[in-house]
């Protein structure tokens, strides 16, 4: 089956929507399901991790938006050029990775829609026309065929908040990425550790540092354990040179705190050093609020790393019984310490959850993810 594919994230290899086009079409590739994967992108993408699929390359366009804005030309990409690109190869089905599908579908339309952030945390919207922008897509979005989400509790929201008739939004799990999965020899973690210097145990964190993911509530929960308790924090993501209402200037809170001394800001660590720092790591700590799948988390628990875990939004269904799950604003954050307290300094309790963790990551494959997008493509071809 021919699919043409929206790969306007292949120019963002770093994001999540970005990684899932790639698993989509390696999976593909290695012959899991019969289709014939055709990506196409605006201008010239940045090659993804790990290069282009073999045989797989992107189709290529520029667009008549090229001199305007970034916003207005990835908005002519989505709802003008994209939709005319795919009716001429002649694919039985369009799929749409991210949430932005076409007003006026020129075929067959899947779209996958992550999660639903920006109509769930109002402080997302930052302007009017990211107001319109979301009002346009999620209008276009009741034209699609089908509809894929991560998870369950993104499915609730997409049928709550955009009033698609359930039958029409289908769950499909993603996975962890087999590059943490790799064997990592003692001399590396030591060698990681040095590197960023971590001494004695630590919690690790690795996402984003937007509001959702909670992050001072980590740091504040870490500060306020008792004394005997040893602990540094590891954080890995991408600082804003400026701090606003969406990121919060987390170097300044740990100063505040009185921890500066136990935080180590990592940077963007490079997926080279993450299954070091996992195996590392004392446990690995995820407070978000709000996610549509939660790839890290999930990670960690397929590496082994005891997992303490915020108990919102799709994380429960993903973690399951192998991670601490905690409502992180529970008693001013009184509950987040408590279990970063158990999980720091129990050693029975770390070996249960390093063997539940594997267990239960294992029960999400890209193989199976590719498999039952295939069925939805089948389904509406």
């Amino acid at each position: 089956m021919r699919v043409a594919l929206n790969a306007h994230f292949y120019h963002h290899p770093g994001t999540g929507t970005g990684q899932y086009l790639q698993h989509l079409v390696r999976t593909y590739r290695a012959g899991v399901a019969p289709v014939e994967a055709l990506p196409f992108c605006d201008g010239t993408p940045s090659a993804p991790y790990g290069g282009w699929p073999s045989g797989v390359a992107p189709r290529l366009t520029r667009t008549t938006a090229d001199r305007l804005g970034a916003n207005v030309r990835k908005l002519w990409w989505e709802q003008v050029a994209w939709p005319r690109l795919a009716r001429g190869s002649e694919a039985a089905v369009q799929h749409v990775p991210y949430f932005a599908p076409p007003l006026v579908p020129t075929g067959p339309t899947v779209v996958t829609i992550h999660d639903l952030i920006q109509l769930i945390i109002p402080e997302y919207v930052t302007s009017p026309l990211v107001r319109a922008y979301n009002a346009l897509v999620g209008r276009a979005a009741h034209r699609a065929q089908a509809i894929l989400v991560d998870s369950e509790a993104s499915k609730r929201d997409v049928v709550r908040l955009l009033g698609v008739p359930a039958s029409r939004v289908r769950v499909v799990y993603l996975a962890a990425d087999a590059s943490v999965l790799r064997p990592v020899p003692p001399e590396e973690i030591d060698a990681v550790r040095r590197k960023y210097g971590l001494e004695g145990p630590f919690v690790f964190y690795f996402g984003g540092l937007d509001r959702r993911k909670n992050v001072p509530a980590l740091m504040r929960a870490l500060a306020a354990l008792p004394p005997d308790v040893p602990w540094q924090l590891a954080i890995s993501g991408r600082q804003r040179k400026e701090a606003s209402a969406l990121f919060p200037d987390l170097p300044r809170l740990a100063e505040e705190l009185g921890v500066s001394d136990r935080v180590r800001f990592l940077g963007f660590a490079p997926d080279e050093d993450k299954p070091a720092l996992l195996r590392a790591a004392t446990c690995f700590a995820f407070p978000s609020i709000y996610e549509g799948f939660g790839m890290d988390p999930l990670e960690a628990l397929a590496c082994g790393t005891p997992v303490v875990c915020s108990n919102r939004s799709s994380l429960p269904e993903l973690m399951g019984d192998a991670a601490l799950l905690v409502d992180p604003d529970e008693g001013e954050g009184a509950a987040l310490t408590e279990s970063l307290r158990r999980v720091l300094t129990d050693p029975e309790l770390r070996e249960d959850l390093a063997a539940r963790g594997p267990l239960q990551a294992a029960r999400f494959t890209w193989e199976r993810c590719a498999r039952e997008t295939f069925e939805t493509y089948e389904a509406i071809s």
